[in-house]
């Protein structure tokens, strides 16, 4: 079908990135480990291993789970946590990258606009498409080797972010040039653009896209107030990305081995009954009626519910959803159990998945005042990180990291502190609902 796409702006960006929590050894890659730079305090990925066993789980409004998309089982997982900037340098660099390639759409339109006969345009529109699509196939090529050398820890977070943002920047480029040669297909005599030519583009274009990529690129592209701490995890073909801000818990994933980009189309309703199957509490919540939106081997659904959106990318050669961006606002997070421990402050920091939305409490002993103290987070026996303040309500959320870690607070202008060890839950995912569907999006009677 075709849906009206909304054009991606381009941005401009650039980072500085630091405080990431490392490990000082590496581990065998094995199921629930990571592997990355083995050198204490490193700038990229770590690893670690997660608990075996999980008692509670994140939920929204003590009903519906945060369900996610999750890494592949019984692959090596290379993860950090790592503050996004400005970088001012950098962000000079990407704008020069940035106008150069706006400069190529522009000389595009010039050549297809100068031409002398209504065959000439249709070539130059034609080309002009082609051109395209190899520039696509660039990006997936560079978006595989970035996840794969940062997953080899062969590339530090800040260069996997920051190619990261160079390709989400590229891909809005190129999506806004493939809409402009339908533009002036549609201005040519006697010749079209067939959909199915043009939204195919589109749509897997806006897949090098997400919310988290967004919050980070508006913090790289000089918006201090956009500043932000991301948790960053790889397998060799896929990504998680997520960050607490702006008052929600925000994340992407996305998932290579379940992406073929073979040119298998979908349609809307095979698309949105594996979207019901893989999220049945959330497919519940918006009632069971959600139009969809894509085109060929892509579709998708924007589902909007009580305190929280969800997009589902459904791939057509798998049949599974292969990427997701989820917003959840965190005054609807149900943290469940909780780790509490009382030294001269009392610590609770609530339980949940890796890269989680992890809130951390601080309150007086004596009079159960809330405390401002600042908050560090790093692993048993290695460097610790700040991550914040309680400020006054004495609460903060960040992102949990993968594997166990320690969370120290220091009362502000004071000496007092306490500590407390934390053992991350393992998530509730989209694919055990899948898998546990009856294959018309109700979980199965009997389970």
């Amino acid at each position: 079908m075709r849906a009206l796409p909304v054009l991606v702006a381009v941005l401009l960006v650039a980072t500085a990135v630091g405080g990431a929590l490392a490990v000082p050894d590496r581990n065998e890659p094995t199921v629930g480990a990571g592997s990355g730079p083995s050198t204490p305090a490193a700038i990229g990925p770590t690893a670690a291993h997660d608990s075996a066993s999980a008692t509670t789980v994140a939920t929204v409004n003590e009903t519906t789970p945060i369900r996610v998309l999750s890494p592949e089982e019984n692959v090596s997982v290379a993860s950090g946590i790592d503050v996004v900037t400005v970088d001012a340098g950098t962000a000079t660099g990407f704008g020069a990258r940035a106008s150069a390639t706006r400069i190529e759409t522009i000389a595009l339109r010039e050549r297809i606009t100068n031409a002398s006969t209504s065959d000439e345009r249709q070539i130059r529109i034609l080309d002009g498409l082609n051109e395209v699509d190899k520039d696509v196939i660039t990006l997936h090529s560079r978006h595989r080797e970035a996840v794969a050398a940062y997953h080899a820890g062969d590339i530090s977070a800040k260069e996997f972010l920051v190619e990261l943002a160079r390709i989400r920047a590229s891909a809005a480029v190129l999506e806004e040039r493939v809409l402009m040669l339908e533009r002036l297909a549609e201005e040519t005599e006697e010749f079209t653009l067939d959909d199915g030519r043009v939204y195919p583009v589109v749509y897997d274009l806006r897949t090098f896209d997400g919310p988290v990529r967004s919050r980070a690129a508006a913090a790289l592209d000089g918006d201090a107030g956009a500043s932000t701490r991301v948790y960053v995890a790889t397998t060799e073909s896929g990504i998680v990305l997520s960050t607490v801000a702006d008052g929600q818990f925000v994340r992407e994933a996305f998932r290579g081995d379940l992406r073929e980009r073979d040119g298998t189309t979908i349609d809307e309703e095979t698309a949105q009954n594996v979207t019901a199957r893989s999220y049945p509490e959330v497919w519940a919540a918006t009632g069971g009626s959600v139009a969809g939106q894509g085109s060929g081997g892509t579709f998708l659904f924007d589902l909007t519910y009580p305190n929280g959106t969800l997009t589902a990318f459904i791939d057509g050669g798998t049949e599974r959803v292969f990427m997701e961006h989820q917003r959840v606002d965190l005054d609807a997070v149900s943290v469940g159990e909780a780790t509490t421990r009382t030294l001269d402050l009392t610590l609770t920091v609530n339980r949940t998945f890796p890269g989680g939305p992890l809130r951390v409490v601080v309150t007086d002993p004596r009079t159960g005042d809330p405390v401002d103290a600042v908050v560090k987070i790093g692993r048993e026996g290695g460097e610790s990180v700040d991550i914040g303040t309680t400020g006054d309500d004495g609460t903060l959320w960040t992102v949990s990291p993968r594997g166990g870690f320690v969370v120290t607070v220091v009362e502000v202008d004071s000496t007092e502190v306490s500590t407390v060890s934390v053992t991350p839950t393992d998530p509730v995912t989209v694919e055990e609902a899948f898998t546990s569907a009856d294959g018309t999006g109700s979980p199965n009677a009997s389970e």
